[in-house]
């Protein structure tokens, strides 16, 4: 069986070794947008080039399609005009494949066009239960329109020196809404039985490969199984693996499993654990001799090494481990332990942010990411001493940060370890990897000579007398109490005092979620998975309204399955006893839950900026950053901390 680091071709692309660096929407940047939106974009791949990695997959690239005027398509992928018609197509794709080729990759074109955001399908049905949107049904005329529309825009990517074209498949794709028998109920030549299904794609592959007009490698994203009642599974995918191999019109298989924003949806969180499915990726993948590249939460390369000595793929897929360590090949190719790479921990902001709030695309434990065209941090040409107060994801980045430039830094915690909320939080079991990155950062921070005082309080004279030119208070936040009558009964508890065992919690449970965050869904799945009964109540329509639809289903169904209650729209007035007084947030009607041995508040918390207001007349620089300023999740701390560092020459 292949080593890791064990040539490889893949149609015309010579490989050195196999981890991949998939398609996905990644970087901040834009191919077409403007010159300092594209050089945002192209150096978001190239960094990962750099890093070792040959083959990047690039973001989606997105098919023209036949809408009438003044449709406006929506959701996520959704896209009229499309990305290959734009007149600045061409030139700027030439121009990014001439910098992946200069660096010493290859480039790759992942052809899009989402099924019920476009909205195009081959009928009108739903593709899961997320979303309800009922699609257009694309006639005989529009299918041939489309056909070749890929096949003109294949010959667009091959005129930009593309290597790879890769047919998107899946992910609520039109081409794999033709595939399925779920969303596939037409009479016509394109449903009913298997061939007629695939003939769309067939005929698609046949368009590409007739217009590229040279040589280029084409392969097919495809999903292993799509889990869901009247989806198809295993066999199917078998089957389609063997029919285009004996086709011999494409040169590889990239597959993943996974729904539509159900459970798993096609990007699993880390309630999997490490590659799941590798073994059915194994096991279809005997259907064919062209390379298969497997896909799904691996962020490990001991476990990309078993997926291949397994036999279970030729290539395997990284995602979120090369977007929080860019250098994740070159680490692992020279011998690095892993506790050495900077570990993604699966907090899956780099979908939440765009898909939930449209923020910049960002990742929890780098906040460089997004900001390669800006470069490294200079070596600072004054050194200034920083004294941090307070060891949680703000704090520690800081200081890293700064201690990385050159200046001389000093952290105060208060605890007598690191990590500050994010280790109360890796108690959960679905965020147990959380610790990965608290341990990573403190030899980090060892490494780089920063003096850690742990079990050190701050007062706002120790930290005047310590005489540091920067001050920087990172004290995090409190937990913060809904508004509710009987919260002083002993059996009220916050979620901290729960996960960390400071508190005893009897069998039956009533978690109180008043925060967006994915911490009340934590407790109560940790809860549930202890063997409480637990009742979890939310004043919103959503349990946790900014974990996004990616991640939302899989601890949903792990709730459900171990036998937790979920009540929507409901607040908590009072605590009386055993009894949990409730009211409907909208109607006002007022009921009762009886029983309860513990009461869990995870209603959020309350900035801890004390220390700043005393500070902030009696030192002239000081700033703070993170939960001290505001309660938001670990990607804004880090980030807070990495724009601090950029002002600090200023």
């Amino acid at each position: 069986m292949p080593t890791l680091f064990e040539p490889i071709t893949v149609g015309t692309m010579h490989l050195d070794h196999r981890i991949v660096f998939p398609p996905h929407s990644g970087g901040r940047g834009s191919l077409t947008g403007t010159p300092e939106q594209f050089e945002r974009y192209a150096a978001y791949w190239v960094e990962r080039i750099r890093g070792g990695v040959q083959w990047v997959g690039g973001a989606p690239n997105f098919i023209r399609n036949p809408l009438i005027p003044g449709f406006e398509p929506t959701g996520v992928g959704a896209s009229g005009p499309g990305t290959f018609r734009h007149p600045l197509y061409v030139e700027r794709l030439a121009e990014l494949s001439a910098r992946i080729h200069a660096a010493g990759g290859y480039s790759t074109v992942q052809m899009v066009l989402q099924g019920g955001a476009s909205p195009l399908a081959p009928s009108a049905t739903l593709s899961g239960y997320h979303d309800h949107d009922v699609p257009h049904v694309l006639d005989a005329d529009e299918i041939a329109w489309l056909v070749r529309e890929y096949g003109e825009s294949a010959r667009l990517a091959a005129d930009g020196d593309a290597d790879v074209i890769e047919l998107h498949a899946n992910h609520d794709d039109v081409l794999q809404w033709f595939l399925s028998p779920l969303t596939n109920h037409r009479t016509d030549a394109y449903g009913g039985g298997f061939e007629n299904r695939r003939r769309l794609l067939r005929e698609v592959v046949e368009s590409i490969r007739a217009h590229a007009g040279r040589p280029i490698t084409v392969g097919l994203r495809l999903c292993l199984d799509e889990m869901i009642d009247g989806g198809y599974g295993p066999q199917e995918c078998r089957r389609l693996l063997e029919a285009f191999t004996a086709e011999g019109t494409v040169d590889y298989f990239s597959l993943d499993v996974g729904n539509n924003w159900g459970a798993p949806s096609y990007v699993p969180p880390d309630v999997y654990g490490e590659a799941p499915w590798a073994q059915l990726c194994g096991e279809v993948g005997q259907a064919t001799d062209l390379p298969v590249l497997y896909v799904g939460r691996v962020t490990d390369a001991d476990v990309a090494r078993r997926i291949l000595a397994a036999g279970q793929a030729d290539l395997v897929g990284l995602v979120r481990a090369q977007i929080a360590e860019p250098d994740f090949v070159e680490l692992t190719r020279s011998g690095r332990p892993a506790e050495d790479v900077r570990p993604c921990i699966g907090i899956q902001d780099c979908l939440g942010r765009r898909v939930v709030e449209s923020l910049p695309f960002a990742c929890a434990v780098n906040p460089q990411v997004g900001r390669e065209s800006e470069g490294a941090f200079p070596v600072t040409g004054s050194p200034r001493r920083l004294l941090v107060i307070g060891g949680g994801p703000g704090g520690t980045e800081t200081a890293a940060l700064a201690a990385e430039r050159g200046h001389q830094v000093t952290l105060w915690e208060q605890a007598d370890h690191l990590g500050g909320q994010l280790a109360v939080a890796a108690k959960a079991r679905m965020n147990h990897r959380y610790a990965e990155w608290i341990d990573w950062q403190r030899r980090r921070l060892d490494d780089l000579g920063v003096q850690v005082d742990l079990g050190r309080t701050a007062t706002a004279e120790d930290v005047v007398a310590a005489g540091a030119d920067v001050v920087v208070v990172a004290t995090g936040a409190r937990p913060r109490l809904p508004r509710a009558g009987g919260l002083d009964a002993p059996h009220v508890v916050t979620g901290e005092a729960a996960l960390t065992g400071t508190a005893p919690v009897g069998r039956r449970v009533l978690v109180v979620s008043e925060d967006d965050r994915p911490a009340p869904i934590a407790i109560a799945d940790h809860l549930t998975g202890a063997g409480h009964e637990v009742t979890m109540i939310y004043r919103t329509t959503a349990p946790t309204r900014l974990v996004h639809k990616y991640a939302i289903g899989a601890v949903l169904a792990r709730l459900d399955t171990e036998g937790a209650t979920l009540v929507p729209t409901t607040r908590l007035t009072r605590v009386e006893g055993s009894t949990a007084h409730l009211a409907n947030t909208y109607s006002g009607r007022e009921w009762m839950l009886e029983g309860i041995d513990t009461v869990v508040l995870a209603c959020g918390s309350v900035s801890d900026d004390a220390l700043y207001l005393a500070l902030k007349d009696a030192h002239p620089n000081v700033h703070r950053l993170g939960d001290a300023y505001a309660p938001r999740r670990m990607t804004f701390a880090t980030r807070q901390a990495w724009s601090l560092v950029a002002t600090l020459d200023r």
